[in-house]
């Protein structure tokens, strides 16, 4: 199943811009002119000042629509809208460690969908293809849509959810995802759903926010262990950053546990790609490997660690990075709260306690230097 969409970008001096987009499915999915609206909307963002549909949604979406594109937003004709019962959950899923710990949290009957970018991306379908997942290729990243907001990511399970009917949708966002998850009063603590998944009929469920990258791994240890080397070389090519930090956080738990997670082992990039200052969760995780892997791993993660960088974790036990922040679960839906509580039990994860939050303020101390906003 295909649409293809013509796509026509004019600019403020009346040059012109087309790109042919489309999304292919792999399995039969009904689709309705609401949610293509909402999702189109996606890869709009907030950047045009007018947007035209060649569709017939419902005046709700369209006024929804505006809202969150603040664009004056016009269609073909008027169409309706239905409410249906929704129940169950659904989850955005890219096949890496997070969404992996993510599904594994998450009620049996989890609905997957999975977004087939192409490309040097071709390596995280070879992974997730291995599950019962609704794929959506699409060619977006090669148009300049891919800029205008984040949320593209989330654009296949907005298609998908007239088909579906799921309530809750999830992300793989950890903890260290964004710096501003280490105020004191963080915005993803609000629980908040975005306006386009909103519209979508869903409800947001971050299961794996209040967790650390080490957290996702231990999730993984106890519920997904045979799955960890195949997902660990499909989250990138060989010499990149990423996948070599993935290696050296899974060594580390192979170690903290006293077990083999068979870990493929991958290429060091020549030279690490960021100086610390440059990307935060990097430096955030940073603090932990110099005290578990050693001064000179993480040396080869970051360039130019500064000292007390390196040394805070003599001084501190940095438990938390292996446990669960209860903050931002602070509005997790209540409904669900137990079924996740019972999972992260399962896997030896507990929330926070005081040594917890006093390790975790030593460490946003010594990080806000770096990035301000985390000082609030």
């Amino acid at each position: 199943m295909r649409i293809d969409l013509d796509c026509l970008i004019i600019s403020a001096d009346g040059a012109t811009d087309s790109h042919a987009l489309w999304f292919e499915f792999n399995k039969p999915v009904h689709l309705d002119d609401n949610m293509l609206a909402v999702a189109l909307s996606t890869l709009c963002g907030q950047t045009y000042r007018n947007i035209y549909m060649d569709l017939s949604p419902a005046e709700r979406t369209v006024k929804e629509v505006e809202v969150f594109t603040s664009a004056s937003v016009t269609t073909n004709s008027s169409g309706h809208s239905v409410d249906v019962r929704r129940e169950g959950h659904v989850l955005s899923f890219s096949g890496g460690f997070d969404s992996l710990a993510a599904l594994s949290l998450m009620p049996d009957g989890t609905e997957l969908v999975s977004m087939d970018f192409g490309g040097r991306f071709g390596r995280e379908r070879t992974f997730f293809e291995n599950f019962d997942t609704t794929i959506v290729s699409t060619n977006l990243l090669d148009t300049p849509l891919k800029k205008n907001s984040w949320s593209f990511m989330g654009a296949g399970a907005i298609l998908a959810s007239s088909h579906q009917r799921r309530e809750f949708h999830t992300f793989g966002s950890i903890l260290e995802a964004g710096a501003d998850n280490l105020r004191s009063n963080p915005v993803a603590a609000a629980g908040g759903t975005f306006l386009p998944f909103k519209s979508a009929g869903f409800q947001n469920a971050p299961y794996v926010l209040g967790l650390t990258e080490i957290g996702t791994l231990l999730v993984l240890a106890r519920y997904q262990r045979e799955h960890i080397g195949n997902s660990l070389l499909s989250l990138a090519s060989p010499g990149e950053e990423k996948l070599y930090r993935k290696q050296v956080l899974a060594n580390i738990i192979e170690d903290r546990l006293g077990t083999d997670l068979h870990i493929p082992t991958v290429q060091k990039p020549a030279r690490p790609h960021f100086a610390f200052g440059e990307n935060f969760a990097l430096d955030f995780l940073t603090i932990y490997v110099a005290k578990y892997a050693g001064h000179d791993i993480a040396n080869d993660l970051v360039r130019d660690i500064p000292p007390e960088i390196l040394n805070l974790g003599s001084q501190l036990d940095l438990t938390f990075y292996e446990r669960a922040n209860s903050t931002l679960y602070e509005n997790f839906p209540a409904p669900l709260m137990g079924g996740l509580a019972g999972k992260l039990a399962g896997a030896k994860i507990p929330f926070y306690v005081e040594r917890d939050w006093n390790d975790f303020s030593r460490v946003r101390e010594a990080l806000a230097k770096y990035y301000p906003v985390v000082a609030s």
